[in-house]
């Protein structure tokens, strides 16, 4: 459930990626490594304004997972934004794709509007917001 719950998080942010100007080629790190998909995290996408912040998120799926049209997915870019005094998150924009690493046919693009979510403790996701938030996330 988790896992299902953290993968529609992670597809509504790359919504936003492919729905804003182009962007400069992502740094891609590593963040967290699972025998399902690796996440990664581009640096230069972690902005700090006040209490907000955001940052763009890749997960890329060891085997193809079928997204909510039912067509196959290695990929997804997720934008979150954080609140990180309320220690909530949103997810901006996501998009689903063919290839892994964001590339090969764009699958889905979520043009939702965000959800406010409570950032669950003792997970990734809160793992994710305090790298988001820095100082911020005490």
């Amino acid at each position: 459930m988790q896992q299902l719950i953290f993968r529609c998080l992670l597809a509504a942010l790359a919504c936003v990626l492919v729905s804003c100007k182009p962007e400069p080629v992502a740094e891609w790190v590593v963040f967290e490594s699972a025998p399902e998909a690796t996440i990664y995290l581009d640096p230069s996408t972690i902005h700090r304004e006040g209490d907000r912040a955001e940052m763009w998120v890749l997960i890329d799926y060891r085997q193809p997972l079928p997204d909510k049209t039912g067509k196959q997915v290695l990929s997804d870019k997720v934008h979150y934004q954080y609140d990180c005094k309320g220690k909530n998150l949103s997810i901006v924009g996501t998009s689903a794709h063919a290839g892994p690493m964001a590339t090969g046919e764009i699958i889905n693009v979520n043009p939702d509007p965000p959800e406010v979510t409570p950032v669950p403790p003792g997970t990734t996701a809160e793992d994710m917001w305090k790298r988001a938030c820095g100082d911020g996330a005490s």
